[in-house]
């Protein structure tokens, strides 16, 4: 088990958790997890719920929290809600993996953002709103906000739609302070000016996840399979439901 103390809030949360889906929540660490920035990742295990916290974090913290909190929760909707999940061919090239699972959290997050603030947690985190701005001023001074994370063009275009689609569902889905409606508000429309190309796929995607009850198992799953046909991933991945 990491080295914190978490708080009754967060651990009762886990224990919520765990009792509704009968699996264990384990609390791993990692150097890495495959984007620069983030708290913790959910992996995929068919008899945990395992959440990686980064190694080089030392303390807990608000954010740490809820990055925990939000990442069991993508466990809570696949064990408990039977959510649909992707499973690849052995053959299935890392990147392509990669690519579909980013795909997948980008409205899984949705989902699993409305779930923990229901449960006492905010939607997204305190440094959230900060990089959005940082975004919008990069783009408004013309920098490529989005290069500095891999190497991949194909990587980056779908982490810049996922950007987007995730803003327009904190807008969509959730009660916003004034500021907070600003900025993200902002954000799209700046996003929609100077990346025309990615801001028409975001448009499908929008009308997919409006069309299909993603807060649904059975929508859920309608949606990602067209998602996946839009972005040409559809050929690469088996959706499946959770037994």
């Amino acid at each position: 088990m990491p080295k914190f103390q978490f708080s009754n809030k967060l651990t009762d949360y886990l224990e919520k958790i765990e009792t509704e889906t009968g699996k264990e929540v384990k609390i791993l660490e990692s150097p890495y997890l495959g984007i620069k920035g983030m708290w913790a990742g959910f992996r995929y295990h068919p008899d945990y719920i395992i959440v990686i916290i980064r190694s080089d974090i030392q303390k807990t913290n608000e954010t740490l929290e809820r990055s925990i909190a939000h990442e069991a929760t993508h466990g809570y909707i696949l064990f408990k809600e039977r959510y649909c999940r992707g499973e690849f061919p052995e053959s299935t090239e890392d990147s392509d993996k990669r690519d579909i699972q980013l795909i997948f959290t980008m409205v899984d997050d949705i989902v699993v953002n409305k779930i923990i603030s229901e449960n006492g947690f905010t939607p997204f985190g305190v440094e959230y709103l900060g990089v959005v701005q940082k975004e919008i001023d990069s783009m408004i001074a013309g920098v490529d906000f989005y290069r500095q994370f891999s190497d991949d063009l194909l990587f980056d275009d779908l982490l810049m739609i996922t950007r987007y689609i995730i803003a327009w569902g904190f807008l969509e889905y959730y009660d916003l302070k004034i500021i907070e409606h600003d900025i993200l508000k902002k954000f799209l429309d700046v996003f929609k000016e100077t990346y025309p190309l990615q801001y028409e796929i975001t448009s499908h995607i929008k009308q997919i996840i409006k069309d299909n009850n993603i807060f649904t198992s059975s929508g859920h799953c309608k949606a990602m399979g067209l998602i996946l046909k839009e972005l040409k991933f559809d050929s690469l991945v088996k959706i499946t439901n959770m037994p």
